[in-house]
């Protein structure tokens, strides 16, 4: 994946608003109420997701220091950067909201972690690869610079208190530009964050059909 020198050296600009249809974006400022061992991972600059009224639905923050450990790969992953159980990025849920299932998320911090859907019959067909991040309660997770392997992650996700793994589906980005926000042909909004310098698509609005 092309890296992000170019939208690296031009860096965010806090307070600048762009518009994306119905669904808007904001560049802010350093996750003040974060955990600090969080914090410390991140970009100082992060995105204000608002909806359609203008209201603030998440906040999120992009990885800045370099992945360690062994790279995923095989067959339905397309982001063959990233371990698998790696922090990927840090959201704030400013109001309630939902995940890719249409599963509930409470109002809070959450760490996302790069999960991949396991290669059975009960996921067969569920999207067109196998990249989803899971979200766990910041507070929570003890150690954000840990990678967990499939089962670790399903144990710090299960925090939440859905039944499920509590998921935001990870797409490929529009382009090389980050921050950056688009829909689409699924009509699933997609943020493109800075993630250790890569971009990274999150979706952000939107669910799954099943």
């Amino acid at each position: 994946m092309k890296k992000l020198v170019a939208a690296l050296a031009l860096g965010f600009c806090v307070g600048a608003t762009a518009v994306a249809a119905d669904f808007t974006y904001e560049k802010i400022g350093a996750p003040a109420d974060a955990p600090e061992a969080i914090k410390a991972m991140l970009y100082p600059e992060g995105v204000a997701v608002k909806g359609p009224n203008g209201q603030v639905i998440a906040e999120y923050w992009g990885r800045q220091t370099p992945f360690e450990g062994q790279p995923s790969s095989g067959f339905g992953i397309r982001y063959d950067f990233i371990p698998e159980g790696a922090v990927i990025a840090l959201a704030h849920f400013t109001e309630e909201g939902s995940d890719f299932r249409e599963q509930g998320i409470p109002t809070g911090w959450y760490t996302l972690r790069y999960a991949l859907h396991p290669e059975d019959g009960n996921h067969m067909g569920v999207a067109p690869s196998r990249d989803f991040s899971v979200l766990t309660p910041a507070d929570k997770d003890a150690e954000p610079a840990k990678n967990y392997d499939f089962k670790g992650l399903v144990e710090l996700t299960k925090q939440v208190g859905n039944p499920h793994p509590t998921i935001e589906r990870v797409e490929l980005p529009e382009g090389d530009q980050a921050p950056n926000l688009w829909e689409n042909d699924y009509e699933l909004w997609v943020l493109d964050l800075p993630v250790a310098g890569e971009v990274v698509g999150i979706v952000v609005h939107g669910h799954s059909e099943e």
